[in-house]
């Protein structure tokens, strides 16, 4: 949870709670991973785009006993694929620079890596999808 919440958490205040279960379709996809066995969450890829749908910012969340398994990059591939069909323009994600396999996964991928411009310990993943 620290590397995609960007600090430790053991809780969640109400309104972000509603924010990451009830989605505007209209700006909003969320792609859930289960385990086939059991039915279990094992992986969450979003996708939050402004309402002109230029820009859309994506985040993922697997499960620590899951990472390095590929279901990541199938995660990130599923949001790519949506964005091209949408025509969204670009889709940008925030990455803590400790998050070495997310940095590496996402310039397999094609995307720019950029320090953030305001936040040390941070860089932004952008992919142009147009």
């Amino acid at each position: 949870l620290r590397l995609r919440f960007l600090s430790p958490r053991r809780n969640f205040p109400d309104q972000m709670l509603k924010r990451l279960t009830q989605l505007d379709y209209d700006r909003d996809i969320a792609f859930v991973a289960l385990e086939t066995d059991t039915g279990a969450l094992a992986g969450i890829g979003r996708l939050c785009c402004d309402p002109d749908h230029s820009t859309g910012e994506y985040a993922l969340l697997v499960r620590s006993d899951l990472q390095g398994h590929g279901l990541g990059w199938a995660l990130l591939k599923q949001i790519i694929d949506y964005a091209r069909a949408e025509r969204i323009g670009r889709i940008e994600g925030i990455i803590l620079n400790e998050n070495s396999k997310m940095l590496t996964m996402c310039r397999e991928l094609g995307f720019s890596i950029a320090h953030h411009p305001s936040e040390p310990g941070l860089s932004v993943a952008t992919l142009e999808v147009r």
